[in-house]
């Protein structure tokens, strides 16, 4: 099939533009220029058949490290290094490209005979084909779109304070350029009195607010998405260990970071969902984003994975026999070859971000965040919380915007609603934090000598060993009627497990 209309085009120079109006291209579309002579369309512009504008051959990813040990004794070490490192992406968006004008007509038929399924679909003959109707949407590549990349940095002190353990405290940070992150680059502009919008096709010039003062005529104002490499992160963590060796029997390793990651669109993956589950989803390359869609910082803020403090313990104990034991036979084979071990870990809760699925309507969104109530704030948020939820509900409100009043988000006091409303509501990205998580296991073994090279072990495993139970996020989303309840747990209960081993 020809492409007839290239909606990458559009959004390329749209992207450039990020916010003055723009009209549709001088005939209303664009042709693929690859499209054989046949079908030249006159007075339309032709355009090129890359995907993306730039191979970017020139990444340049240099790598340097120091370490130095300044004492006779080879006690003390110190560490440091930089490096570029670039993303290799899976292009899985790629492909939703296919999905985009002109690239397929869907058709879906049912009950029909199988000699002719489907009887609506279009001949090959009638491409290009722009349907009229329906909105133009999909989800489309940015023909500028660079390699992603990340510096990393590092720099550390590792002391042995007694034999066999060593304790580190280092500084680990990275910044992250050029990242996937996704956009409705069609969302509708605000026009006003001091700053009207003129339609590059009818010349009206438009003062009032609707949804349909999208860019992007014919263009849904909502699902046209498109992928950029705009996106950064930065992160900066203390992160001390300290390890030991097995040394007497016993052998550990203690680690507590301190961190925070923050970025403008985070991949999905690892954070919390609006229903307060945590999305155990796939990481892809890209990432959406609520809330105003031509601002990068509008949407920056702690990483949706964001745990400012992590501490995890582990530890291995031969238990040594007890001198008494070795009086008594009995005492021997009762006391002797024991084993205990387990692991400790404590984290901080996940950022909850704030939805309202009927917010930013005014901008032709289908979903913002909301609006603080009067006199609220993150502090006032947790406080007075209502028993049985986590945060205080009231703290938040629908950012309603009543006909011919004034846009709060538009900074124009002459940006009048044209019709009912809502607003991209004045809340940040990730303002209030969920519940902390804590897990404990512990496991005990014995050990039975059967031969010099054959031993039977049992075990004892307890997991979650105090049957804590750890909350996930509380529902984020203002419209359910949990709002602000944390109704699920991500920890199973204490499970004990029995385990008979013979090695050999």
């Amino acid at each position: 099939m020809l492409a007839a209309l290239e909606t990458d085009y559009w959004a390329e120079m749209h992207c450039r533009q990020f916010g003055p109006w723009m009209g549709p291209p001088a005939a209303g579309i664009v042709e693929a220029g690859n499209a054989p002579s046949q079908y030249s369309l006159p007075g339309v512009t032709r355009v090129g058949k890359r995907v993306v504008k730039s191979l970017d051959p020139n990444n340049f990813g240099p790598r340097i490290g120091v370490a130095w040990s300044p004492l006779a004794s080879g006690r003390l070490a110190l560490h440091a290094g930089y490096g570029i490192f670039y993303s290799r992406p899976s292009f899985f968006y790629l492909g939703l490209d296919y999905f985009s004008p002109p690239f397929f007509f869907e058709d879906v038929s049912s009950g029909q005979p199988i000699e002719n399924a489907f009887p609506n679909a279009l001949p090959e003959s009638s491409f290009p084909f722009v349907p009229s109707g329906p909105l133009l949407s999909g989800s489309i590549l940015d023909r500028s779109n660079r390699t992603p990349y990340f510096q990393h940095f590092n720099a550390s002190v590792q002391y042995e304070l007694v034999r066999d353990t060593v304790l580190q405290v280092a500084y680990v940070g990275s910044r992250g350029l050029r990242l996937f992150r996704t956009a409705s680059i069609n969302q509708a502009h605000i026009a006003s009195l001091n700053r009207p919008i003129v339609n590059a096709v009818t010349g009206q010039v438009i003062t009032d607010n609707t949804f349909e003062n999208a860019p992007l005529q014919g263009v849904d104002p909502w699902f046209l998405n498109l992928n950029q490499s705009v996106a950064q992160s930065t992160y900066h963590s203390l992160q001390t260990t300290l390890n030991r060796r097995v040394f007497h029997g016993l052998e550990f390793s203690a680690s507590y970071t301190f961190s925070k990651s923050i970025d403008n669109g985070s991949a999905a993956g690892g954070g919390g969902l609006n229903d307060g589950s945590v999305d155990l989803g796939a990481a892809f390359d890209t990432s959406s984003t609520i809330g105003n869609q031509l601002s990068g910082r509008a949407n920056r803020g702690v990483s949706d994975f964001d745990r400012t403090h992590y501490f995890v313990l582990s530890y291995v104990w031969d238990v040594p026999e007890p001198a008494f034991a070795r009086a008594s036979r009995a005492a021997h084979l009762v006391m002797s070859n024991w084993q205990i071990s387990g692991i400790v870990t404590a984290m901080s809760g996940l950022p909850i971000d704030m939805f309202d699925p009927a917010g930013g309507s005014l901008y032709g969104q289908i979903g913002a965040r909301p609006n603080w109530a009067m006199g609220a704030n993150p502090r006032t948020a947790m406080s007075n919380v209502p028993q049985g939820y986590y945060f205080n509900p009231n703290a938040f409100a629908q950012a309603v915007v009543p006909a011919g009043s004034a846009i709060p988000s538009a900074h124009d006091s002459t940006a009048l609603a044209g019709e009912d409303g809502t607003d991209l509501g004045d809340v940040g990205r990730h303002v209030l934090r969920g519940p902390g998580q804590q897990n404990v296991d512990f496991s005990i073994a014995r050990r039975f000598p059967l031969t010099e090279s054959k031993n039977l072990e049992f075990h004892a495993d307890l997991f979650n060993v105090f049957n804590h139970a750890n909350r996930d996020n509380p529902v984020s989303d203002i419209s359910r009627s949990d709002f602000g309840r944390a109704l699920a747990f991500s920890s199973s209960p204490r499970i004990v497990q029995f385990a008979l081993k013979l090695i050999f």
